[in-house]
């Protein structure tokens, strides 16, 4: 006969229990295995997380997919261009990234192979160079709609229309889905971003979003020295960020407002991560969150979809100091409604290279989360155990 299934099996296979009620069985359960109570940190989270989304006691994190999103911003642009060079790095850089990417030479080729996951890269609004370069379609590949040479300096206008934001955002919901069903399948989720000046778009939104100080959510981004540090350049962006919101004087109004938000100072890529990630809230699929750029992309879906934030497992701490106010606002949308909130961010290496490489790193991690409550014993099991037999 049919072993019983176990309470944590019944209640996680019941569709009449909600996620939370789901997760809060599986942590119970991770509680009685042969451990210190909480001894595994973050990956007793992760690992009820997944098991409440995979609605089964022995979840899995094998098939992993990466989708990063490339798009240039008009800010980032030479001041002989109408831009107001907000970056250490020209703009040009985003390109030639997505040339490496798709020969498998960058660092999110490297990081995804050897991590065994999936890899695609989709071009939303990067800028046209100086030589004609047409994308593989295998790694790098065009989106079937974007921002024809990225977007606006948001300093002087809109950086994207409203028609704009919600196609960026049908893009990330189309590519993500596209991406699983090419893999008959994902169990977790990542999301990466290029483009040079999306630290001080992300930055923008993150103060116009929330209020705080713009001096708060400013960092170095992409910086020329070893130690990531250029003062010179934070304060150029707080100015920049400042002009920005000065110029959309009714920025009081984008308070909480995620889609007028994302239209006066987002990015092309930002958007697309965004419905990416609504996207994957509808498959009940995990979603490991790369750093500062994507946490804030995760942010902005908790705003418009407070459920997204069961999926979100935190991978990397990032050395831009604005990520700890975008997490702090999803754990106050989670918590808000009544939904577990997550763990700090596993990781905490000076990550701040981009293009999901944080995330892709934590696979491992998220592979030990899912085998530690699939596989080790109880504690009465080892209690059990008979010596010599």
């Amino acid at each position: 006969a049919a072993a019983e299934p176990t309470p944590l099996a019944t209640t996680l296979s019941d569709s009449k229990q909600s996620f939370t009620a789901k997760y809060e069985a599986a942590r119970l359960y991770i509680d009685s295995l042969a451990k210190p109570v909480g001894s595994l940190g973050t990956l007793e989270d992760w690992g009820a997380r997944m098991a409440a989304l995979q609605q089964t006691t022995t979840p899995k994190a094998d098939s992993a997919a990466c989708l990063i999103f490339a798009a240039d911003h008009g800010v980032a642009k030479d001041t002989s261009e109408g831009g107001r060079k907000c970056s250490a790095y020209p703009q040009i850089v985003s390109r030639k990234v997505l040339e490496a990417l798709d020969h498998g030479i960058a660092g999110a080729s490297v990081l995804s192979k050897c991590n065994n996951v999936e890899l695609r890269v989709i071009d939303v609004g990067i800028a046209d160079g100086p030589v004609s370069y047409e994308w593989s379609g295998n790694t790098v590949r065009l989106a079937t709609s974007r921002i024809q040479g990225g977007t606006m300096n948001f300093c002087t206008g809109n950086a994207l229309t409203e028609e704009q934001v919600k196609m960026c955002i049908d893009v990330g919901r189309e590519e993500t889905t596209k991406l699983m069903d090419e893999m008959g399948g994902a169990n977790v989720i990542m999301f990466g971003e290029v483009g040079i000046g999306n630290t001080t778009t992300a930055a923008a939104l993150i103060a116009a979003l929330t209020g705080v100080d713009v001096a708060t959510v400013c960092g170095s981004g992409a910086s020329v020295t070893r130690d990531g540090i250029n003062e010179e350049i934070v304060a150029r962006k707080i100015d920049i960020v400042k002009e920005a919101l000065d110029f959309h004087s009714n920025a009081s109004s984008l308070n909480d407002n995620p889609m007028q938000a994302l239209g006066a100072v987002g990015g092309a890529e930002i958007c697309s991560m965004v419905g990416g990630m609504l996207e994957a809230s509808k498959h009940d699929v995990a979603i490991l969150v790369d750093g500062f750029i994507v946490t804030t992309a995760a942010m902005i879906a908790c705003m418009i979809d407070p459920t997204v934030s069961r999926l979100l497992l935190f991978s990397t701490k990032s050395t831009e100091k604005g990520q700890v106010i975008a997490i702090t606002t999803i754990t106050e949308i989670a918590t808000a409604n009544s939904i577990p909130v997550q763990t700090k961010p596993a990781l905490d290496m000076g990550l701040r290279m981009g293009e999901a490489s944080g995330c892709i790193t934590s696979v491992p991690l998220l592979r030990s989360a899912c085998a530690t409550i699939s596989s080790l014993a109880t504690l009465n099991d080892v209690m059990c155990l008979e010596m010599g037999k």
